[in-house]
């Protein structure tokens, strides 16, 4: 019978550590790692290199240990130092029952062969809040009822997106979709080079149109014509840098197209959705879509109120390291949203530190403390999750969105499902202790 061999840490190879607090959330972490430990891993990595290394006067693997040795073994042992720190670093966190909110700071590092390794580092801890005052939290209750305006306009932009399109011969009027090709002109009226779009598809008369000068220009073009339109955009654009800029383009009419609103009728509801047989059914699920969003904005607003009361009756700082390794996070995920949608012109700026503006570090303290007085006040009221209510969650949620339950049972989010119940039962505490003030909306 063919042996298994086990490797067992033992307790004299295990680190030794001693935490002395500098600050309410830092922490400086001496370890000493027994010499053992180095010297096998280096052992291990000099074997390694024996075999890749190829020397003159030597076949590849057959140079002599004591020659790589003597050698490289400096450069080896620098190697595996730097290697092995982070895994040494979480074993003596761990062993000291510390969770770092960022990567720990090497300050001090001794290390001489055959000596224990050597190492300090400081380190910022996540913090625990004690949450007080929690009960009779002021927060507003916005209350709407959905009006027969708001379910009219959203039956509008239905009929917009199923409107249907023919090509006429005449000239553009307000209402007409328009199919050019534009050239961005200079103050002189000449062709910008590589500033040109082709095809382009404008609706004339559009609500919330950037620029409603540049489309009165354009009224009475027809197919085939060219003209030179000078036009500014909105001044209340969100774009701070297009708003009320003035532009110089060229335009030729490829299209002038006709659009048809379809009659609002029942006809038009079976064509919207299979479930709609009539129009008024239609204008019933509208209705209850507009409600539930707004639902949502109450409870937001609500859940708002109540962390910026919970904020204010429990002060605390945050270590600045989470606050800076949180905006990083954020930035490096807007980096890899923006990575999948453009070039690889901008890769060489990854990997630089962000400046964070003090707007940004704002919304990051407020999302941290956020999350810990949540989470605080979870352990301390003792709020969980049973099985049972997290399966009514799912098929809740499985109707809501028309999906089938064992297909979000299958989800990679569904931890994250997990948690977002959680949440909702601590704001569901915290709301049946708070003061409401009712606001019509």
């Amino acid at each position: 019978m063919s042996g298994c061999v086990f490797y067992v840490l033992s307790q004299e190879l295990t680190v030794k550590t001693k935490v002395t607090e500098k600050g309410k959330w830092e922490r400086e972490l001496e370890v000493e790692v027994p010499a053992e430990r180095i010297e096998a891993a280096v052992a291990r990595a000099v074997k390694d290199y024996q075999r890749r290394l190829e020397i003159p006067g030597f076949r590849k693997g057959k140079v002599p240990l004591t020659l790589v040795e003597r050698r490289y073994g400096e450069a080896i042992r620098q190697s595996v130092i730097s290697e092995k720190l982070p895994e040494l670093m979480g074993e003596a966190a761990q062993t000291e029952n510390l969770v770092p909110v960022a990567p720990p700071r090497i300050t001090k590092l001794d290390y001489q062969p055959g000596q224990p390794l050597s190492f300090t580092a400081t380190l910022d801890i996540w913090p625990e809040v004690q949450v007080e005052s929690y009960d009779q939290l002021k927060a507003a209750r916005l209350v709407h009822t959905v009006s027969d305006e708001e379910i009219d306009r959203q039956l509008h932009e239905l009929r917009e997106r199923h409107a249907t399109e023919e090509q006429v011969d005449r000239p553009l009027e307000k209402g007409d979709v328009l199919i050019a090709d534009l050239q961005r002109l200079d103050e002189a009226g000449l062709p910008i080079v590589g500033e040109r779009y082709e095809e382009r598809y404008f609706i004339i008369g559009s609500e919330n149109v950037p620029s409603p000068q540049f489309e009165e220009v354009l009224l009475g073009i027809r197919a085939g014509e060219d003209r030179q339109v000078y036009f500014s955009y909105r001044d209340d654009l969100p774009d701070k840098e297009l708003a009320g800029r003035q532009e110089r383009f060229g335009v030729q009419a490829r299209q002038v197209r006709q659009r048809t609103l379809p009659a609002l009728d029942d006809e038009f509801a079976k064509t919207v959705g299979e479930p709609f047989q009539t129009l008024a059914e239609l204008r019933q699920h509208l209705g209850q879509q507009l409600q539930r969003q707004w639902d949502y904005l109450a409870r937001q607003r609500l859940r708002s109120d109540l962390v910026s009361e919970l904020i204010k009756k429990n002060p605390f700082d945050l270590p600045a390291s989470l606050v800076d390794n949180y905006l990083e996070s954020l930035h490096r995920r807007d980096h890899d949203h923006q990575h999948h949608d453009h070039d690889h012109q901008h890769e060489h700026n990854h990997d630089h530190q962000h400046e964070h503006s003090e707007e940004e570090r704002t919304f990051a303290m407020r999302r941290l403390k956020t999350f810990l007085l949540i989470e605080g006040l979870r352990k301390q009221t003792g709020i969980e999750v049973s099985d049972d209510e997290f399966e009514t969650f799912l098929q809740r949620r499985a109707e809501e969105h028309s999906l089938d339950l064992e297909t979000i049972k299958r989800s990679p989010r569904l931890d994250d499902l997990r948690q977002e119940l959680l949440e909702d039962k601590v704001y569901d505490f915290l709301a049946q202790r708070a003061e409401f003030e009712e606001q019509a909306v």
